[in-house]
């Protein structure tokens, strides 16, 4: 694993400039498909949730460690952006559009309660900005991911195409592995054995009883 152990001030605004850039376009993207058809909320809800995400991206604080393996890298990348490669054209409702942004909207809320949690701890890339085990982290180890999920499932039924699940489908193979980068970085970082008692308190990383 590559750890870099001291966050260097142009690490740091490269990463806010990625996510303000990311967060302009996702506005502009998906803010104007709403604003072509105000019918689709699933539009402005995605547009909140990822504008909301990156936004966390500008006020977090500097980590302890962070992970820059290659895998990390490219598994944040994707997460990150992968959103820009949705898309609304051709896109077919397998269920109405207010089940799709029910979804969106208790997922919003499930991971706004991780966040609020969390606090300045958040951040893209797998990093260790201290232990959280209060809340939400109480069910699964990222409930922040678990929100996500629910929130793309509800975009999804609403907006469906082979093409939007099969980017979604990828995203949740980035997010594994975001998963695994995390813990191990925690393992590393950690200086006692509350992180060992919190893995083997909490078994579930993202969906209970599934995985």
């Amino acid at each position: 694993m590559t750890l870099q152990t001291t966050e260097g001030r142009l690490t740091e605004w490269l990463l806010r400039g990625f996510a303000l850039s990311l967060m302009l376009f996702i506005a502009a993207r998906w803010g104007h498909a709403w604003m072509v058809d105000h019918s689709r909320w699933t539009a402005l809800l995605l547009l909140v949730s990822e504008g909301y995400t990156l936004m966390l991206v500008l006020l977090a604080r500097r980590a302890i460690q962070r992970d820059l393996s290659m895998a990390a890298l490219a598994a944040t990348i994707y997460a990150s952006s992968c959103v820009i490669l949705l898309s609304d054209a051709g896109t077919m409702r397998l269920m109405p559009e207010w089940v799709g942004a029910g979804l969106q909207l208790t997922g919003m809320a499930w991971q706004f309660t991780a966040k609020v949690f969390l606090g300045r701890s958040f951040g893209l890339l797998p990093a260790s900005r201290g232990l959280v085990m209060a809340g939400p982290y109480r069910l699964v180890r990222h409930p922040i991911y678990l929100g996500y999920l629910i929130g793309h499932i509800g975009f999804l039924l609403a907006n469906f195409s082979w093409r939007n699940a099969a980017v979604l489908a990828l995203l949740y193979v980035a997010q594994v592995i975001r998963i695994q980068r995390e813990e191990a970085v925690l393992a590393v970082a950690a200086t006692d054995h509350d992180y060992g008692r919190y893995l083997q308190r909490v078994r579930w990383r993202l969906v209970p009883f599934v995985y």
